[in-house]
């Protein structure tokens, strides 16, 4: 029987919360040892390697490994792979059913948009993967759909599939024609809404997420359950602001228990997606107390100085996206002083102070990174900060510039060069070429760096 994904491509790139360094971080956080060196990566379901790649290219000392059903999409990433000359990575094509026993353990497994679109015996073949080849101290990343806003969105996918339509096209008609008849106030909110959501996407995401023979929502306390009975446990959301700054407090939802409080999250927020972090069920994670654990991490801010006050003040702008504050603690302002000259790395806490960093100071940092003004990292990136003699862009990003103007950064994000002559230049930095003969105003080499494009 054919493969969908072979027929139809699903649209692929790279996703931030799952970066190895992500997951280490939130590990951290919560009091565990995850392991930082020389890791091992499995993604399941890795499609055309859109996401292991730029991981492989960002993390050579690390080893990946990617499995997907589809063949086709796996030819084209060992492809990519071939012509970037990686030899950390490997894809194949296979089912997860006979997968092989690894020579090692992996320490960290990711599986993005997998879990809710396998039935449910290939679920416990993953969760059964994870339970035999998960390091001690590993972290499993899944992502699925939720309810109580997936009773929404599965009420679309029935009448879609109820059009009986061959093409996305005509499912779309269908579903516009139930909104036209409609005649339910709130109904006609929902169509709207599921519409304009649909409308937004790719056709070949909604071909294979709403028109497919397979999908499954999940309330969180029977996916947690699901995982629990393979030895896994909840660790945390990877989002910064799911873990740092929730919707409402565990005394709010009045949930003394972890797995009940993640329900009652769901429910109060008309949650729709979750992307869920599992680690095995022994460790022992301890949970409220992040600010003991900032030290271990290295710090990393987008942040620019505005300007001052007469009453001593500060302001601070993010550079690539919305958000900006005003700061006073002298311990605060030395380090996003110092994280501005040397974006986008990072620096260790300990190595931005000369003496312990003030137990307010720690709050504030935490209350940055909630909303992604300030970056907490475990790894130590190869993204370089300033020109160096011969500048040296990211390989795979050379590779995208010469055919599309979306590129993945070494920080794992996505950027858009819309101008084929900014392409073209950085096709050229490819650690052969001295500043000098770049030919090029500083202005716009160091936007690059600042992008986390050149490599160290």
């Amino acid at each position: 029987m054919p493969n969908t994904y072979d027929q139809v491509l699903y649209p692929s790139k790279a996703f931030q919360d799952t970066h190895p360094d992500r997951l280490a971080t939130v590990a951290t956080l919560h009091g565990l040892e995850p392991p930082t060196g020389d890791c091992r990566v499995l993604e399941v379901g890795c499609g055309d390697g859109s996401n292991l790649i730029p991981l492989a290219v960002a993390l050579p000392h690390c080893h990946f490994t990617g499995i997907d059903l589809a063949a086709r999409p796996i030819e084209i990433g060992q492809a990519t792979i071939a012509r970037l000359g990686l030899a950390n990575i490997e894809l194949h094509a296979a089912n997860i059913l006979d997968f092989p026993a690894p020579a090692a353990p992996f320490d960290y497994i990711l599986a993005h948009g997998f879990c809710s679109w396998v039935p449910p015996f290939v679920l416990d073949a993953f969760f059964t993967l994870c339970q035999r080849h998960l390091s001690p101290h590993g972290v499993v990343y899944t992502s699925y759909n939720t309810y109580p806003q997936g009773h929404l969105r599965e009420a679309t996918r029935r009448i879609l599939r109820h059009a009986n339509s061959p093409t996305v096209a005509g499912a779309k008609e269908y579903l516009a024609t139930v909104r036209r008849q409609a005649t339910d106030p709130v109904w006609t909110t929902i169509l709207d809404a599921e519409t304009q959501r649909l409308n937004d996407r790719d056709e070949s995401v909604t071909y294979h997420d709403e028109l497919g023979e397979t999908y499954h929502c999940f309330y969180v306390a029977d996916f947690l359950d699901r995982a629990a009975a393979f030895g896994l446990q909840f660790l945390s959301e990877a989002k910064p602001a799911a873990l740092l700054r929730p919707a409402f407090s565990r005394e709010a939802l009045a949930q003394p228990d972890e797995i009940a409080y993640q329900q009652a999250l769901d429910l109060a927020t008309f949650r729709g997606f979750r992307r869920t972090l599992l680690c095995r069920a022994e460790l022992p994670i301890e949970r409220g107390n992040f600010t003991r654990h900032v030290p271990k991490l290295r710090l990393a801010s987008p942040l620019r100085f505005v300007s001052r006050s007469a009453q001593g003040g500060e302001t601070f702008r993010n550079e690539p996206g919305p958000g900006q504050v005003e700061l006073n603690h002298p311990q605060l302002l030395a380090i996003l002083h110092r994280l501005e000259q040397i974006w986008p790395q990072a620096e260790p806490l300990s190595a931005l102070l000369s003496e312990p960093a003030d137990p307010v100071v720690l709050d504030q940092l935490l209350a940055l990174a909630a909303v992604s003004l300030v970056h907490l990292r475990r790894f130590a990136l190869p993204v370089a900060y300033q020109p160096g003699p011969r500048p040296l862009a990211s390989p795979l990003a050379r590779l995208q510039a010469a055919s599309r103007p979306q590129l993945t950064t070494l920080l794992h994000t996505q950027v858009q060069f819309t101008e084929a002559s900014a392409r073209e230049f950085l096709v050229r930095l490819d650690g052969t070429c001295p500043v000098a003969g770049l030919g090029v105003n500083p202005e716009v080499l160091a936007t690059l760096y600042r992008m986390g494009l050149m490599l160290a």
